[in-house]
C-alpha cells in the first residue's frame, strides 16, 4: 500500500512539473529584434550581427523571438507601413504593439580600430519606457561576439564573471572631423571680423575709459531668450545644451551631441524688435564638439542693431577619473557688432557704434544617466569699443560676468525636468530663478511650459509655454526636422507679446 501511495505522489509531481513546464512555455514572452545600426567598416553583415544578438538573447531564455525580417513580413501581411528609421522607444513600441509583442530590443555596432563598441536598449511595449540600455566597449582583442555576449547578459542584469573585466563603457562612435572644425571656426571668426570692420564708425575726438558697465547687469542681446525650446522651458539651457540651440547658451554642451545639426530661429519681441539667429554644431572627435553661430538683432525702424558672431568648442572627459561619469568643458569665442542711429535724423540723432570680443565658459556635469548639471561664467571678460559720432568721442566698455548654475531630470522617456538660477557676482545683479517641463505625447509632439522670475515685488514673472514637433525625415533630407515654437506672457502687460520660432535639422 505504502508502495502504491509513493508511486501515485511521484506520478502526481511529474504530472504536476509537467503542467507547471508547459504553463511557462506557454508564458515565454515575444520579443522582437531590431537589426543593428553598423559604422565603422565591419566585416561581417547586418544580417550575421543581427542574429549574434538573437543568439545570446535565446541564451537568456524565456523569449519568443521574432527578428525585423519577420516582423517586415508580419506588417506587409497586414497590410501596414514598416518604419525605415526607428530608433527610440515610442517607435519600436508601436511596431511592437501592432505585432502584440512584449519587449523589444534595438541598437547600435561600431567596429573601431582596434575595439568594437556596442549599444543595446530593451524598451517594455505597454509602457513604452526603456527597461534597461547598455553601452559598452571591449579592450583591444576582444571580439564582436564576446562583445554582444556580455552586453545582452547586462542587458538582462546578468554578470558574466570571465568576460565583464575586458569591458568598459562606450562613448558613441569614433571620428575624426577635425578639417571641418578648422574650416568653420577660421570662417565664423573672420565673418565677424570683416563685419565689425566695415560697419565701425570712425571718430577723431577724446577717449575716455569708463571701465565696467557701471550698472553690474549685461546689456547685450545674448541676454535675449532665443530659439522656442529654450525659451519655452522658462530661458533654461545651461544643463542642456547639447544640440544647436546650445551655442547661445553653454558652450560646453557641444562635445555631447550627437551628430551634425542646424538651427534657425526667428524672434517678435514686443512689437518692434526682430531677432534672427543660426547656429551649426557636430563632432570634430569622440570627445570634441564645435558649433558656430549667428544673432542679429535689431528694430524696425533702423535705429538700433547688433550683430554677434559665435564660434564655440568643448571637450568631453571620458576617462578622466576612472569612477565618475564624463565631464566636459567649453569656451565660445564671441564678436560683437553695434550700431546706433543708422535711421536717425535731426540734430539730436544719436549715432555710433561699437566693436568688441567676449568670452564664455562653462562646463557640464553627467551625475548619471538621468541627472546632468551645467555652469556658465558669461563675458569673462566681453570688452567692447564704442565709437560715439555725436559726442565725437571713443571709449571702451567691459560687461559684466554673470554666473548661471543648473541642472536637468530625465524623469522617464516622456518627462524632461529643467531648472537654472543667475548668481549675482554684483551687488546691483539680481538672483533670478527659472525652471521648465517638457512632456512627450503621440511620440512626434512634446509640450512646455516654464516660468522665471527675478528677485524683488515689483519685477514681473514670465510664464512660457510652448510646443515641438519632432518628425522623422531620413528618407527625405536627414535624420529629424524638429519645429519649436513659444509664446511669453509677462504680468507687466507694457512688455508682452513674446513670440520664437525655430526648427532644428539633423543630418
Amino acid at each position: 500500500m505504502k508502495i502504491l501511495l509513493r508511486t501515485a505522489a511521484v506520478i502526481v509531481l511529474c504530472m504536476g512539473s509537467a503542467i507547471l513546464a508547459q504553463d511557462v512555455e506557454g508564458q515565454k514572452s515575444r520579443i522582437g529584434i531590431f537589426d543593428p545600426e553598423m559604422s565603422g567598416g565591419e566585416n561581417k553583415s547586418v544580417k550575421e550581427i543581427a542574429g549574434m544578438i538573437r543568439e545570446n538573447v535565446a541564451a537568456v531564455g524565456g523569449y519568443d523571438i521574432l527578428s525585423q525580417e519577420t516582423m517586415q513580413k508580419a506588417f506587409a501581411e497586414l497590410k501596414l507601413r514598416f518604419p525605415k528609421y526607428c530608433r527610440e522607444p515610442r517607435c519600436v513600441s508601436a511596431v511592437g504593439s501592432a505585432l502584440q509583442l512584449d519587449r523589444m530590443i534595438y541598437g547600435s555596432i561600431e567596429k573601431g580600430e582596434k575595439t568594437y563598441g556596442v549599444s543595446l536598449v530593451l524598451v517594455d511595449v505597454a509602457s513604452k519606457q526603456i527597461v534597461e540600455n547598455v553601452s559598452i566597449e571591449g579592450d583591444p582583442g576582444i571580439g564582436i561576439a564576446d562583445v554582444i555576449k556580455v552586453a545582452v547578459s547586462r542587458l538582462h542584469g546578468h554578470v558574466d564573471t570571465d568576460l565583464d573585466t575586458t569591458m568598459h563603457t562606450y562613448y558613441g562612435k569614433q571620428m575624426k572631423n577635425y578639417r571641418q572644425f578648422y574650416i568653420s571656426a577660421g570662417a565664423c571668426l573672420a565673418a565677424g571680423l570683416l563685419w565689425g570692420v566695415l560697419n565701425t564708425d570712425r571718430v577723431d575726438g577724446e577717449r575716455v575709459d569708463y571701465g565696467y558697465n557701471l550698472s553690474g547687469v549685461g546689456t547685450g542681446s545674448d541676454l535675449i531668450p532665443l530659439f522656442a525650446r529654450p525659451a519655452a522651458l522658462g530661458n533654461c539651457y545651461v544643463a542642456a545644451s547639447d544640440d544647436a540651440y546650445g551655442v547661445f547658451y553653454n558652450p560646453a554642451g557641444l562635445s555631447w551631441v550627437s551628430a551634425a545639426e542646424a538651427s534657425f530661429g526667428y524672434q517678435y519681441r514686443f512689437g518692434m524688435l526682430d531677432n534672427f539667429a543660426a547656429s551649426f554644431v557636430n563632432k570634430a572627435t569622440r570627445e570634441i564638439g564645435f558649433g558656430q553661430g549667428f544673432l542679429y538683432t535689431g528694430d524696425r525702424d533702423n535705429l538700433y542693431s547688433e550683430v554677434t558672431f559665435i564660434s564655440s568648442a568643448s571637450y568631453r572627459f571620458i576617462n578622466w577619473i576612472p569612477f565618475m561619469r564624463p565631464i566636459s568643458v567649453g569656451a565660445s569665442v564671441k564678436l560683437l557688432s553695434k550700431k546706433t542711429g543708422a535711421g536717425s535724423v535731426g540734430e539730436d540723432a544719436q549715432k555710433g557704434s561699437g566693436f568688441g570680443f567676449g568670452l564664455d565658459i562653462g562646463t557640464q556635469l553627467e551625475l548619471s544617466e538621468k541627472i546632468r548639471g551645467g555652469i556658465l561664467f558669461k563675458n569673462l571678460p566681453t570688452i567692447i569699443k564704442y565709437n560715439n559720432v555725436s559726442r565725437n568721442a571713443e571709449y571702451t566698455e567691459k560687461e559684466p560676468v554673470e554666473f548661471l548654475m543648473g541642472g536637468t531630470f530625465q524623469a522617464n522617456y516622456e518627462t524632461f525636468l529643467i531648472c537654472e538660477g543667475h548668481i549675482p557676482l554684483y551687488k546691483e545683479q539680481p538672483w533670478k530663478g527659472a525652471c521648465g517641463v517638457e512632456r512627450v505625447i503621440f511620440r512626434i509632439l512634446r509640450l512646455r511650459i516654464g516660468v522665471e522670475k527675478a528677485e524683488g515685488f515689483d519685477t514681473p514673472w514670465k510664464i512660457n509655454g510652448g510646443l515641438g514637433i519632432n518628425i522623422p525625415t531620413e528618407s527625405l533630407w536627414g535624420k529629424y526636422f524638429v519645429f519649436d515654437g513659444s509664446y511669453e506672457y509677462n504680468t507687466l502687460v507694457t512688455f508682452s507679446h513674446v513670440m520664437n520660432f525655430s526648427f532644428r535639422f539633423g543630418f
